[in-house]
């Protein structure tokens, strides 16, 4: 046992590549005491173009599981061996097709009771409690369902979704709400004298008419924020939300989209509103619409930059 093998699935791609190694290595030993002049790595094209007789390159590159440049350079290997030869389809002049040689042809023969034997020395190797044939058709399978980098993608903001906690303004949070607000509506549009009267007093704005801010905090920092503003009787205004640019992302701005909508149910709010801007907002507007907001006419907007006027019917 070697240290990969105690790392367990941290390690799956070196241990895959270890046993890709030693089975082509002794592949090409078992031509050689055969007389035969082939390379393992050549197997997946010879025997898709022996089963399937010509193909188009993206044909063949579909077929073998392999990248579009994998595959030329293994056809060039070929073509320079004089195993396969390229023409043109009879259909379609623009497509470039390929089929073994007769050369090719005469050495499938050849090698063809050296396959079964291969077949079956490989068998009595993977025919076990564990059957690693088996094993590799449910692992791609299972990567057909959901790649590995999406995976770690999902269990990353799953993880971080976890570490986030939701929480409620408090006046030490003032710098980090115009902070986080200031940054992200200087990246994107010009500040505002509206944008400064609420960031620089923002429980005057919003809390002191019965209104709402939340906190969005990763062990423990800020990270996000939304509020809602007290409007026309039943109707709360949802303004300043966002996430900062690191943390971007990670499904935190759903977290504090559902949150606030509850929490605008706590103040007793039917509707609720919003303005935004769709060149410059466009993720956000999609989370909106996630959140079920519809689009309504535009009217009674007091900033510049607002295109939108999207709108939440509470039930």
């Amino acid at each position: 046992m070697n240290i990969f093998n105690e790392l367990g699935g941290l390690a799956i791609s070196t241990r895959l590549q270890q046993l890709s190694d030693q089975f082509r290595k002794d592949g090409a030993l078992i031509y050689k005491a055969n007389n035969i002049d082939f390379e393992p790595k050549w197997f997946p094209v010879i025997y898709a173009l022996h089963v399937k007789s010509a193909l188009s390159i993206l044909e063949l590159s579909e077929e073998i599981g392999y990248a579009h440049p994998s595959t030329i350079t293994l056809l060039k290997e070929l073509e320079k061996e004089g195993l396969i030869e390229s023409f043109k389809d009879a259909k379609d002049e623009r497509k470039r097709m390929v089929r073994l040689s007769e050369k090719a042809q005469l050495l499938i023969r050849k090698m063809q009771p050296v396959w079964e034997k291969i077949r079956k020395a490989a068998e009595n190797i993977t025919n076990t409690a564990n059957n690693l044939l088996l094993a590799m058709d449910e692992t791609e399978y299972q990567l057909r369902k959901e790649g590995f980098f999406d995976r770690y993608q999902r269990l990353s903001q799953e993880e971080t979704t976890f570490a986030v906690q939701i929480i409620d303004y408090t006046p030490e949070h003032a710098k980090a709400f115009y902070d986080l607000n200031y940054a992200w509506i200087s990246d994107a549009y010009e500040v505002e004298p509206e944008d400064e009267k609420v960031l620089e007093d923002p429980e005057k704005y919003y809390l002191k008419d019965g209104g709402a801010i939340l906190m969005a905090l990763y062990q423990g920092e800020p990270v996000g924020t939304c509020a809602l503003k007290q409007g026309a009787p039943g109707v709360v205004e949802m303004s300043k939300m966002t996430v900062s640019k690191e943390m971007r992302g990670k499904k935190i701005g759903d977290l504090l989209g559902n949150a606030v909508i509850e929490k605008a149910r706590q103040l007793g709010a039917k509707k609720i509103i919003l303005y935004s801007n769709k060149k410059g907002s466009a993720a956000g507007i999609n989370l909106y619409k996630k959140l079920g907001f519809v689009e309504v006419e535009l009217t009674g907007h007091n900033f510049k930059r607002a295109d939108i006027k999207m709108e939440l019917e509470l039930l």
